[in-house]
């Protein structure tokens, strides 16, 4: 058996495309897109585009995150910056509701609320260090809670 194509079933080899021409193959799709109307009544059309949510995403990264977002997805990173800032608004909430009556507990009571304050604590420092290792350089980094910094605060 040849390496060579049968009579009459010879096909052209393929061409490289390169970087211009791949550019041009792109816009030539988008343009008959536009032309076969996929692009009327998308979602959000003529409203100002949201840019607050992009704070926290390094200016770089923005474009392809936005898109990443409008198709409904987002970096794993980003949700998890998401539920630490959900948290610490919660653990905010919760200190503020234990020191409304800490000094109407007991001791027992205490001891059990200090003790669900201290994994309150590692459980948002594990989440913060999780962010941290996955998340860009440029989109900065959650420090640490200090606990026996935190720990001051109950009570108070």
């Amino acid at each position: 058996m040849s390496d060579q194509p049968a009579d009459g079933d010879e096909t052209p080899p393929p061409r490289r495309v390169g970087p211009r021409a791949f550019e041009s193959l792109v816009d030539q799709q988008i343009r008959a897109a536009e032309a076969a109307g996929l692009f009327r009544n998308l979602p959000g059309a003529g409203k100002p585009l949201n840019l607050r949510d992009d704070d926290d995403v390094p200016e770089e990264l923005r474009a392809g995150f936005r898109m990443l977002k409008s198709a409904g997805y987002a970096p794993p990173w980003i949700e998890l910056q998401k539920s630490i800032r959900e948290e610490q608004a919660e653990l905010e909430a919760w200190l503020a509701r234990v020191n409304r009556r800490w000094h109407g507990c007991g001791a027992i009571e205490r001891a059990r609320l200090r003790a669900e304050f201290e994994q309150k604590l590692r459980d948002l420092n594990t989440q913060m260090t999780t962010y941290n290792l996955m998340a860009p350089p440029a989109a900065g980094q959650f420090p640490l809670l200090q606990p026996w910094r935190e720990l001051r605060k109950l009570g108070e």
